[in-house]
């Protein structure tokens, strides 16, 4: 076991600029296998971005203005 473990760490790393062209060559063919979305699919996706966003945001002033109205409340009684 300790052989094994001797020869793991004594194999020599190739240098680091054919290491970097490796790992430039593999970014390239994985780029390649990639399925890009149509201008519709974006478009679509987009649009679901918006609205939900556009909700959150009136969703979120809704109880912000709810929570100022009952908190101005609640100090007028205690007041």
């Amino acid at each position: 076991m300790e052989q094994d473990m001797a020869k793991a760490t004594s194999a020599p790393k190739p240098n680091p600029v054919s290491r970097f062209v490796g790992y430039l060559g593999g970014v390239r063919s994985e780029l390649r296998r990639v399925v890009w979305p149509t201008r519709t699919e974006i478009m679509n996706s987009s649009l679901v971005v918006m609205a939900t966003l556009a909700f959150f945001v009136l969703f979120t002033f809704l109880i912000d203005s709810i929570s100022v109205y009952v908190i101005r409340l609640i100090g007028r009684i205690g007041g």
